[in-house]
């Protein structure tokens, strides 16, 4: 374990890295950001880690960025196999609280601001992540710890898009924030050598951007072009093409597609519970991970 203290934002922020994996620099850095405050959490991110070590099978890097959360729920990263953990000792505290003392931190921050914070967190994660892989890799991915890869082609099939002006690729394009859309930073990979020619960050600028929005902007900006998978999230009509057979079909959460129509990702998130067949109320996280237990031991859908 190594530590050491990083500038992100102009704070300093303390931590621990754990280096159980090196990969050539052409191997993907697939980032998690997560936080644990309490079991559930814990184990909604075992489910999202053993999807990805299952259903990836070529040249990657995995990351755990775990970000402040209490030891008790976070110290069983220090044990899991094949990853690379970044502890993030320090509270994610965007700039303009820092002024209040910490007691009054919950009582200044209402509930569209607590919203805000979890966007900062979400981004001095990220950028914490960016500043400890190794500067000459590729493709960097962030992840979402609620997310499930399904399907062994997800990450060729998303590396196959970011070639020649492509630069980034994702497995959802969001149209509210900006009308060209934004590719959804629950997961999408980048090229990171673009990524930081351009000097590019994670940071929202809420509320025209939200976490790695402005990712997408600013490589259209300089002329660059990316991808993104259907989705059954803004394409319910994709479902249909999903096989009857499918669990995957009545699961109603947030799907991916690749181009031969099959689910190869899938997303718990929030606001999934609205944009599903039927009019489905979503998926609960005792559901989700009951269906992740089931997706570890079926065979490929």
């Amino acid at each position: 374990m190594k530590q050491t203290s990083l500038e992100i934002d102009g704070g300093q922020y303390s931590v621990h890295v754990t280096m159980n994996t090196v990969q050539p620099v052409s191997a993907p850095r697939l980032v998690v950001v997560a936080y644990q405050p309490n079991q559930r959490a814990s184990d909604v991110l075992r489910a999202c880690l053993r999807a990805i070590q299952k259903f990836t099978p070529g040249e990657h890097e995995l990351w755990v960025v775990d970000n402040n959360s209490p030891a008790e729920h976070a110290d069983w990263l220090q044990a899991w196999p094949d990853i690379n953990v970044i502890r993030n000792l320090t509270p994610p505290i965007p700039p303009q609280a820092k002024r209040f003392p910490r007691r009054l931190w919950r009582s200044f921050w209402g509930r569209r601001q607590q919203r805000e914070w979890g966007s900062y967190a979400n981004a001095a994660a990220l950028e914490i992540a960016a500043r400890i892989i190794d500067p000459q890799s590729y493709l960097m991915m962030p992840l979402h710890m609620d997310t499930m890869p399904c399907h062994e082609n997800w990450l060729p099939y998303l590396q196959s898009k970011v070639t020649g002006n492509v630069a980034a690729a994702g497995v959802r394009m969001d149209m509210v924030r900006v009308s060209e859309g934004v590719l959804h930073v629950l997961g999408y990979l980048v090229d990171f050598q673009r990524f930081r020619q351009l000097n590019l960050d994670f940071w929202p600028q809420l509320p025209q951007y939200d976490v790695g929005d402005r990712v997408t902007v600013a490589l259209r900006q300089a002329g660059y072009n990316v991808f993104a998978c259907p989705n059954t999230i803004w394409q319910p009509a994709l479902i249909e093409e999903i096989p009857v057979s499918s669990p995957l079909r009545h699961l109603p959460v947030d799907r991916a597609l690749d181009d031969d129509g099959n689910v190869i990702f899938l997303h718990l998130g929030r606001a999934v519970r609205k944009s599903v067949e039927g009019h489905h109320s979503g998926l609960s996280v005792d559901e989700w991970l009951v269906f992740a237990d089931e997706l570890m031991a079926s065979e490929p859908f």
